[in-house]
């Protein structure tokens, strides 16, 4: 019983793997024809679409003919002057400044001005003791009148023939000598008194009386301050536009609001090697004596001056060659090499082929070629322009639309005005009613009795 349950299993294994052989031999080589038939059509339809994919896009290689013009941001050239103007700082100092000193030694008899005190030229100042110079003038001019009566009394012995002539010549001779001295001790004399030697303004004295003074001590300063002398230095590149009578116009710094104008008068004739600078003199009126000597003065000078192109600093490229900047000509760049003059903050001032008005690039620069076509794109100042016109244009559609919603606001709450009034009226009424109601029921009611 056991040998044949194995058995069976056996035979049925068998008799399922024949069944299976079966069924490939009559249905599995079918399936293999209809699979390579597939195959083989298949392979022709994909050739036939590689076919077409490079056909399409040969053709559309042809019709986009090659890269689109650059995209670029251009600037027009404008006309900028340089060298028209001077910035200077100076000092100023007086017309004609002294230091008073006395003519001799002595002691300081008399001060006869004040600090701060106008004086003519000759005006006596101080006065030195004059005692022995008097006495020494006073016999001078004795010996003076003694020595002339002698030369007159010998002169009319020599007419009549009395004395000789060599006694006259003597005494002509010692008359000189004696008005010689009587001149030399008036000198002196005078000279005991301190005089102004200019017209001016007295300064701070410096001694007082009873001081025992020589020719090295000041005894005070007088300054002509009518007219104020300015000095400053220009650069040597403006040594040959500055020019004598050329106008200025001076600030001083003490009160920068008051302009003065003034006139140059002097020019140096060399510029100073240590500082590359030209000494330049000027003149202020000063009649309101409001300017003092030494002050600092700020100068303001006017030129001519030099116009040069100036482009944005961007326009500017450089190579092997030097600096250039790419122009626009008609949709087309134009390389044109330029020699840069001078740099500015927000501008470069060029030399070269260029006017003003000229569009140069300053953005999309590295894709250009000498004459490449291009595109030009607003700058940013223009596209702000407009973005901010937009802008205001839908601020006023908003507005005008918030004027709506609020006239419908208000319409709408003039509405529940109304209805939430007629609600109130009906209330009211209501109340009204169920009073009178009320009223009738208490009086239909029995009173009650006593």
């Amino acid at each position: 019983m056991n040998y044949w349950k194995p058995t069976g299993i056996v035979a049925t294994c068998t008799a399922i793997g024949l069944a299976g052989v079966l069924v490939w031999q009559q249905y599995g080589s079918a399936l293999t024809t209809t699979e390579s038939g597939q195959n083989g059509s298949s392979a022709p339809q994909s050739s036939q679409q590689a076919q077409r994919g490079s056909g399409q896009r040969s053709s559309g290689g042809s019709r986009g003919g090659g890269r689109p013009p650059a995209l670029v941001v251009a600037q027009p050239v404008v006309e900028a002057v340089i060298n028209d103007r001077l910035k200077a700082v100076g000092s100023g100092k007086a017309k004609a400044s002294v230091s008073v000193v006395p003519l001799s030694s002595g002691l300081l008899d008399e001060l006869l001005v004040k600090s701060g005190q106008y004086v003519d030229k000759g005006t006596v100042l101080a006065k030195l003791d004059n005692a022995e110079q008097k006495i020494a003038h006073d016999r001078a001019v004795q010996q003076e009148d003694n020595a002339a009566i002698d030369e007159a009394r010998i002169a009319n012995l020599f007419r009549s023939n009395t004395i000789s002539e060599s006694e006259l010549i003597e005494a002509r001779s010692a008359l000189i000598d004696a008005r010689l001295s009587m001149r030399d001790t008036k000198l002196t004399l005078t000279r005991r008194n301190i005089t102004a030697p200019i017209a001016g303004v007295v300064g701070l004295i410096a001694v007082n009386e009873g001081n025992y003074v020589t020719p090295q001590t000041e005894i005070a300063t007088i300054d002509d301050r009518s007219t104020l002398v300015l000095e400053f230095w220009v650069p040597e590149r403006f040594s040959n536009q500055v020019a004598t009578g050329q106008s200025i116009q001076a600030t001083a710094q003490a009160n920068p609001a008051r302009v003065h104008n003034g006139t140059i008068t002097g020019i140096g004739s060399r510029v100073e090697s240590d500082s590359r600078t030209l000494p330049v003199q000027a003149t202020l009126n000063n009649e309101d004596d409001s300017l003092r000597p030494g002050m600092a003065f700020n100068i303001n000078l006017n030129f001519a001056g030099q116009s040069y192109p100036a482009v944005d600093p961007l326009a500017i490229q450089w190579d092997s060659k030097g600096s250039y900047v790419w122009a626009l000509e008609e949709s087309k760049v134009k390389r044109i090499a330029v020699q840069i003059i001078q740099r500015n903050p927000e501008s470069v001032l060029v030399a070269g082929e260029i006017a003003a008005g000229t569009e140069v690039v300053t953005e999309g620069l590295l894709a250009l070629r000498p004459g490449a076509s291009v595109r030009v794109q607003p700058s940013n100042g223009e596209s702000n322009n407009r973005q901010g016109k937009d802008n205001q244009s839908k601020e006023g559609e908003k507005g005008k639309k918030g004027e709506v919603r609020k006239t419908n606001t208000h319409s709408a709450t003039g509405a529940e005005a109304d209805k939430q009034d007629a609600k109130s009226k009906s209330e009211a009424n209501q109340g009204e009613q169920n009073s009178e109601k009320s009223s009738d029921l208490t009086a239909n009611q029995p009173k009650a009795r006593p």
